[in-house]
């Protein structure tokens, strides 16, 4: 059975391991398991151990903790909620679930709104910052963000966990993984119910509760057929119901978020590790129902199709090559009678060279032809060196990358006869160091980015129609710090210098943060208690591209603890926002106050 583990982590929707030097594998950022110290890219790795340790409870609150990522959110939990990295829109990123892309055909944009996110089934997120545009295509010009489910091992193994808290808050999760006779299996479920507080924000006298529902359930099925050949096939559903307001006002809207993605793969294994080969499915469908009180319901349905081939070939150990080709079809309708669709077809090619010792160099091209606005070449390389041996080498890292975002669906449809859209387009290079200490438990990294974005699409209230106007750029620092497991002591530092500007207004782009900082310490005893804090301090931003309203910075304490009363079960709670700081993140929208939660994990 062996080989049915090499290839289940094996491409987009590989198993994090660890490599025989401990360096984490990722998936993401090459498309095929690969030591982080061979990736010339900023990546972060947010484990299960980490999700569990701080109580994360959506999606939200474990990419807020990112060096280069920022969040808005417009009220509370199924709420809009928005993820820009670098600077770059929310729809200039490209979301996946288990290497399959769930980013919405019918949004304005074409991007993912992760307000009803949760991370209970998540065994893992990779956050791939700069452009990822030559391996993942459309959309991947701020980076990719990928939501890994659980993946099954010889002896079953499953979690239960069931918390409660402000505002008759309830979640009840639970997930399962093993063998059954040839079978690797896998099911997962998560519910989450709350009277949530007021999208209109409170403070400004907002009294209407907005309440939430959200259900999810995955599951995957994986086969050895015979030594080296392999199927899997598994889905991901959720479905969230909520309440929410308008702007500047109370409001007794309500609205729907449904998404469901599938995915089927045959993948190869062979010449000793040294090929491997994917054919893949996938199949996205969401659906988004917003009923106004006043205007009534809005509704709108998008689905993308996709099939991948994909190959990885090292003749020999100093040089591997990967191509693929795909295509996709996406459709939209709404409501209205509006319904468009459109489709295109890709090719793509990496070569990796190791030239020297520690040094990892990668180089790759990108054609796509869409049927829409035509045909786009992109371009990326990068690097990574492992500076001298063991496990505190520092690594250096430099990368370059050329993204673009098609004109989304609904955007083209609005268009009607004004179709002359072009892609969005960027270019963009980062330069970093990574430097582990503590015996490699510790990692420190400093990474600078720069990123220079065209054609952006803009609105035109007069003609009634989109077109190509825009420049920004963003440029700025990230800093960040890691330690696990380090003398019983965890620590995680993160921090965000972000200059983003309209080079054709000169104004700063709208909810972009100028700085975020972020701190977490935890201490474990042997004893089984754990106890730890988290601050968040997130700089002042202007709320519209006109830069007349200013939202401003705020600072937010967290405390939690743990204790392991048994070897499988574990109680825990939490304090959020314990001085019950008052601010915005997106103006006339709420924030919690100061709330508390507690809860049970069971492990077997």
């Amino acid at each position: 059975m062996k080989y049915l583990y090499l290839l289940g982590a094996a491409l987009v929707v590989g198993t994090p391991a660890m490599a025989a030097d401990k360096d984490p594998i990722v998936v993401t950022a090459t498309r095929e398991p690969t030591p982080v110290t061979r990736i010339g890219q900023s990546i972060s790795i947010i484990t299960r151990d980490e999700i569990e340790r701080t109580q994360a409870t959506t999606a939200t609150d474990v990419l807020s903790r990112v060096p280069g990522v920022s969040v808005t959110n417009s009220g509370g939990f199924g709420q809009p909620s928005s993820v820009f990295i670098r600077g770059a829109d929310n729809a200039q990123s490209l979301v996946l679930i288990d290497g399959v892309r769930i980013n919405d055909p019918g949004d304005v944009g074409g991007g993912f709104d992760f307000g009803a996110l949760t991370i209970g089934q998540f065994d893992r997120v990779e956050v791939v910052r700069g452009s990822a545009g030559v391996i993942w295509g459309s959309r991947a010009i701020g980076g990719v963000i990928n939501f890994i489910t659980k993946r099954p091992t010889e002896q079953w193994h499953g979690q239960a966990q069931a918390e409660y808290g402000w505002r008759d808050r309830k979640q009840v999760g639970a997930s399962a993984a093993g063998m059954l006779g040839p079978v690797g299996l896998t099911f997962g479920g998560n519910w989450l119910k709350g009277d949530g507080y007021s999208a209109f924000n409170e403070r400004r006298g907002g009294t209407e509760k907005d309440g939430f529902e959200s259900k999810s359930a995955n599951a995957r099925a994986e086969v050895e057929l015979t030594p080296g050949l392999s199927v899997d096939a598994g889905g991901y559903w959720t479905k969230a119901n909520y309440d929410y307001d308008g702007f500047g006002a109370d409001a007794l809207n309500v609205g729907l978020k449904r998404d469901t993605l599938g995915y089927a793969n045959v993948r190869y294994n062979g010449l000793d590790g040294r090929l491997s080969a994917r054919l893949g499915y996938g199949l996205t469908d969401t659906r988004r129902i917003s009923d106004d009180a006043v205007w009534g319901p809005y509704e709108t349905n998008g689905k993308v199709e996709r099939f991948e081939g994909q190959a990885s070939f090292a003749p020999v150990e100093l040089i591997s090559v990967l191509v693929g080709a795909e295509t996709e079809k996406q459709t939209f309708d709404d409501n209205y009678g509006s319904q468009d669709s459109t489709s295109i077809d890709s090719v793509y090619g990496n070569l990796t060279l190791h030239p020297l010792a520690g040094l990892t160099l990668n180089g790759g091209l990108r054609y796509d032809d869409n049927s829409d606005f035509g045909d786009k070449t992109t371009f990326a390389a990068n690097g990574a060196w492992v500076i001298g041996s063991g496990v505190d080498a520092p690594v250096l890292r430099a990368s370059y990358g050329e993204g673009f975002k098609a004109p989304s669906l609904y955007q083209l449809y609005t268009n009607a006869g004004f179709r002359a859209l072009e892609s969005e387009t960027s270019k963009g290079w980062d330069v970093g160091i990574e430097q582990p200490f503590a015996e490699g438990t510790g990692r420190f990294t400093l990474t600078y980015f720069d990123r220079k974005t065209k054609n952006l699409i803009d609105y035109d209230f007069a003609n009634w129609n989109y077109y190509n106007v825009g420049r920004a750029r963003a440029q700025g620092v990230e800093l960040g710090m890691q330690v696990a497991n380090w003398n019983g002591f965890d620590v995680n530092l993160s921090y965000t210098y972000l200059d983003a500007t309209d080079e054709t207004t000169g104004a700063r782009l709208a909810r972009r943060p100028k700085s975020n900082f972020y701190a977490s310490l935890d201490k474990a005893w042997d004893l089984g208690l754990r106890l730890g804090a988290d601050l968040r301090v997130g700089g002042g931003r202007y709320d519209d591209m006109a830069n007349s309203q200013y939202v401003d910075g705020h600072l937010v304490v967290g405390l939690r603890s743990a204790f392991a009363v048994t070897e499988n079960i574990e109680v825990y709670g939490r304090v959020e926002n314990l001085f019950d700081e008052h601010y915005e993140v997106v103006r006339t929208y709420g924030t919690p106050g100061r709330s508390a939660y507690a809860g049970v994990r069971v492990k077997m």
